[in-house]
């Protein structure tokens, strides 16, 4: 996750949903670690993720090297 950001989004395992979500008790504390290895993928994908206009699954396919997507 490093080369994309300095922090870890929180990935909890589906039996840490409960207690993450106050339905348990419990401290949540704990079960906040980085994600396993393996488990995050990443790829380089168009520009066009970043306007509201563009719409669709295609955005998140991966990107040419060099393209700069649609707008």
């Amino acid at each position: 996750m490093a080369p994309i950001h300095d922090r870890m989004p929180a990935i909890l395992e589906r039996s840490n949903w409960p207690l993450w979500l106050g339905e348990a008790e419990g401290e949540a504390l704990p079960i906040l670690r980085p994600a396993g290895e393996g488990l995050l993928r990443a790829w380089p994908i168009s520009r066009a993720v970043n306007s509201v206009q563009n719409n669709g699954a295609d955005i998140l396919a991966p990107a040419r090297q060099g393209s700069e997507g649609r707008t």
